[in-house]
């Protein structure tokens, strides 16, 4: 794999010559040590050292110290000015870490002679550890300096379902980007065809990956009639899933991603399945973050056979597995059929909601159960099961039944 991107960094310098808001968002995650080319990193430096700035001014600071003609001529950078200069700082942010990588590797290795094996395990697991700290990615800012920033910078998109029940209903405070949504149901009462469904009106706008950990591409791929998801069944190890993702979103730009389900992800670390939930919980959480899309890790719960009827309906506290899942995340829904549970049934064709009233059998909710930074406001969709998946039936927002 190569250690530098001649044509991002290029992009980069002729994206924020062009544009303020490029350069603003461009001045807080890059350093010119993450530019590899002298020219370049020169004319990076150049450019951080004003406020605000254009081709004129940076051109004279370079005459001013007497390096322009050891650049050249800036204007051709120009032509590789591009609106994906987030994308950019997230590549030459990568490179970095790999060329950091195999510096230190090179350094650990060259002094390895008459090292105990055990030792220099250690330098590397130290090492690794280490990597990213100085990658420029995390800047402190004062109260004063971070509103300076969002002044300029996107604020955080919503992503757009295209149904009311879902924009303006149970996700009328959520689905930003660079959120968590959990997705939490009993065994056989649809986490996966709800987040299906989801799925299934976000792909007219956006891209999305589905990790497919339980089950088969194949039959994710069928609920499709575009390509704008990518489905993987392959991969169950949280780093391999990351890598994959960050894959995805250079080449493609993802926005949404689905893991069905989070108990099935794996992790090399030696450690207990409930802290292995949280770290792997803690990694989605960043993962959102870092590619500024929406994670939705699907979660199985278990429901004490003590409760009855409507009380089965899965709540903040039937996340068993563990509390990170319920912390990390910014929104949690719930899903849950009538017809799985035996006391609502009242035939073949009906069921009984939390009203005592009949509904088809074939209905599933969705509630909306946790908000984080938004109104904590209760409230259901009605979806009924089809062959080909879930589609709308009404939208149902009573006082809390509980």
């Amino acid at each position: 794999m190569e250690q530098y991107a001649q044509d991002i960094e290029e992009m980069i310098i002729g994206s924020i010559l062009v544009d303020d808001e490029a350069f603003q968002y461009v001045k807080d995650v890059l350093t010119p040590e993450h530019f590899y080319f002298n020219n370049n990193r020169t004319v990076y430096e150049h450019c951080i050292k004003f406020e605000n700035i254009d081709v004129l001014i940076v051109e004279q600071s370079l005459k001013d110290d007497e390096v322009l003609d050891v650049v050249g001529n800036i204007y051709p950078y120009l032509e590789y000015r591009s609106i994906r200069y987030e994308y950019g700082c997230q590549v030459l942010i990568e490179k970095k870490i790999l060329r950091d990588a195999v510096k230190g590797a090179t350094d650990i290795i060259r002094s390895a002679e008459d090292t105990d094996p055990y030792d220099l395990i250690d330098k590397f697991n130290r090492y690794a550890t280490s990597l990213g700290e100085a990658t420029g990615e995390v800047v402190s800012l004062t109260p004063s300096q971070i509103r300076e920033r969002d002044k300029v910078r996107p604020k955080s998109e919503k992503l757009i379902f295209g149904s009311d029940m879902l924009d303006n209903g149970i996700f009328a405070d959520s689905m930003k980007r660079g959120q968590t949504v959990l997705t939490i149901a009993d065994s056989g009462h649809g986490k996966t065809q709800a987040s299906l469904y989801l799925a299934q009106c976000l792909v007219k706008r956006y891209k999305v990956a589905w990790f497919q950990l339980e089950g088969y591409d194949s039959e994710t791929a069928a609920r499709f009639d575009n390509d704008n998801i990518f489905i993987c069944d392959t991969i169950y190890d949280i780093e391999k899933i990351k890598r994959e993702a960050r894959r995805l979103h250079k080449e493609h730009g993802i926005d949404y991603i689905v893991i069905d389900y989070v108990q099935n992800v794996e992790c090399s670390q030696n450690i207990s399945k409930t802290e292995k939930i949280e770290y792997i919980s803690k990694e989605i959480q960043k993962l959102a973050k870092e590619l500024n899309c929406i994670c939705n890790p699907l979660s199985q719960v278990t429901i004490e056979g003590s409760r009855r009827g409507w009380e089965n309906e899965p709540r903040y506290n039937d996340v068993r597995w563990s509390k990170q899942l319920k912390q990390d995340a910014d929104l949690m829904v719930s899903v849950f059929r009538p017809s799985r549970i035996e006391e609502l049934i009242e035939n073949e064709e009906y069921v009984k909601d939390w009203r005592g009233e009949l509904i088809p059998y074939n209905s599933v909710f969705m509630k909306q159960v946790k908000v984080r930074h938004g109104q904590q406001e209760w409230k259901r969709i009605h979806l009924l099961h089809h062959e080909d998946g879930l589609k709308p039936y009404a939208t149902v927002t009573p006082n809390a039944p509980f």
